[in-house]
């Protein structure tokens, strides 16, 4: 039982850290550091729910959860049970690992669903989109509306369409391109699919569905600052109140686009400027991996 107390704690420390970032705007002004914290929450959410129910199912083995179900395997192929093992720990392991199966279900299906998205929206920018002439992987649709997104991947494809040309500056479309090319070139798709695969599991759940949003919002805030490096915030700052003021189009889904979640508070942070200092995000990050650590090292430690 003293093993699954260390669950539960992980699993306390893991909700309050889910309810501290999501009410705080901290993490704004470190977006990079803050989706490394917010990917050590959710996996340490997730270890320490299936953790509890393996902890007390597999208790009488008083070894880590991984040796235990080597050693439950071993003894269930054997028809010899510990004389401790009741069904009542069959149940609960038999959850445990059930949990387990359908979170690996959930990732798996979110990316083979996100995979054919793109696959279907590359065949329709082959029909009705054209390379632009000068702007390097930037595919340029024919509609008076505006949208400026990404389409990640191995063939990764910029989509802009001629409303927005018409629309930016031309120091304005370079910062929104370098906003798109961000998020290509870090795969902040691949940062996502985690979070979508955990709300696609557990739709009902608001603590996720708010966890979800916040990391979404985070992306898109590093993509910000990295397409601040080349090209002046301010700037960024005009364009996106540009799109704001117009007619959008929707961004299709698989994709990442940068006029498309809470441009109001990214605006507002482009003209501010908010800096973490290097100790506080070092101290950050020591944070976040010791928790992450803690429901790592109980699945093989023995207590």
């Amino acid at each position: 039982m003293t093993y699954a107390a260390h669950h539960v704690l992980t699993l306390l420390a893991a909700l309050l850290a889910m309810a501290a970032m999501s009410r705080s705007r901290f993490t704004w002004s470190a977006p990079r550091t803050s989706l490394l914290i917010w990917q050590a929450t959710g996996l340490t959410l997730v270890l320490s729910v299936i953790g509890i129910a393996l902890a007390i199912g597999l208790a009488p083995y008083r070894l880590g959860i991984v040796p235990a179900l080597v050693g439950l395997v071993r003894d269930l192929a054997r028809g010899e049970l510990p004389t401790g093992i009741t069904p009542f720990h069959l149940l609960l392991t038999t959850c445990g690992i059930a949990v387990a199966a359908w979170l690996a279900l959930a990732l798996a299906r979110s990316a083979a669903s996100v995979a054919a998205l793109r696959r279907r929206q590359r065949t329709l920018l082959g029909l009705i989109a054209h390379p632009h002439p000068e702007l390097a992987q930037a595919m340029v649709v024919e509609h008076p509306a505006v949208a400026a997104y990404c389409l990640p991947g191995r063939k990764a494809a910029i989509v802009i369409s001629t409303g927005s040309l018409d629309l930016l500056t031309d120091q304005e479309l370079q910062a929104v391109l370098a906003h798109e090319r961000a998020h290509v070139r870090e795969r902040h798709d691949l940062v996502l699919l985690p979070f979508a695969a955990l709300h696609r599991a557990f739709p009902a759940s608001r603590h996720i569905k708010a966890m979800l949003e916040a990391v979404a919002l985070l992306v898109e805030m590093r993509a910000d600052d990295r397409a601040a490096r080349d090209n002046d915030h301010l700037t960024l700052a005009a364009a996106l109140r540009r799109f704001r003021a117009c007619d959008r189009l929707a961004t299709p889904p698989g994709a990442l686009g940068g006029a498309g979640h809470d441009l109001d508070a990214r605006i507002g942070r482009l003209a501010t400027q908010p800096r973490a200092s290097w100790p506080m995000r070092v101290l950050l990050l020591g944070i976040a991996l010791t928790v992450v650590s803690t429901p790592l090292s109980l699945f093989l430690l023995p207590l």
